[in-house]
């Protein structure tokens, strides 16, 4: 697994549907999700941090996972069936003991998640989001060409065409092969 976290949220020209980029920590990926318009608006308001007077449905289920005793430790994008994503959130139990977890009680609770709903959580919590090196290495583009500074992405993401990424990705899938050896985030489940 990976580290990532949401470099920008654009719109595919072609399908008129939003697609957040995730970069992938330490490497030049770029992992691409379609998601909904809905799941988008909601996004974008995450990281804008607009405020509201009263909780969204993200603040909601952030406040209820606080009330419950638990806390969010992560959230994993880990596979991908017919080019729908699947993730999920990963919760410790704080009412879990070490001494029970030394027992063989498991403090962690997994919960099927969509990714769009672990990448806002994760936005709005600061927790963190990993992609599994499978999906890294089947669906991420590595893009040699961006610079390293915030304004070279930027400008690269005002220029972008999703579309031309498809069309390259299919027509030329050596180029966008895994280069890296870049050591794995830990797995401390």
């Amino acid at each position: 697994m990976k580290k990532a976290v949401v470099k920008a949220l654009v719109l595919d020209k072609v399908s008129n549907t939003p697609v957040v980029l995730l970069g992938i920590e330490n490497t030049k990926k770029i992992l691409p999700i379609w998601i909904g318009a809905c799941e988008a608006s909601v996004m974008a308001i995450a990281i804008e941090r607009v405020p509201f007077e009263r909780p969204l449905t993200h603040d909601l289920m952030i406040r209820i996972i606080d009330e419950l005793s638990l806390k969010i430790e992560r959230f994993v994008i880990h596979s991908i069936k017919d080019n729908v994503f699947y993730a999920k959130i990963v919760l410790r139990d704080l009412t879990v003991s070490e001494q029970e977890a030394s027992e063989g009680v498991n403090p962690f609770i997994e919960i099927d998640a969509r990714p769009s709903d672990c990448i806002i959580l994760s936005l709005k919590t600061g927790a963190p989001l990993y992609v599994a090196n499978e999906i890294i290495a089947t669906e991420a583009i590595t893009l040699e060409e961006i610079g390293e500074s915030e304004e070279e992405f930027k400008k690269f993401v005002e220029d972008l065409d999703i579309s031309e990424f498809k069309k390259l990705l299919n027509e030329h899938p050596e180029k966008f092969e895994d280069s890296s050896n870049e050591p794995d985030e830990p797995n401390d489940e």
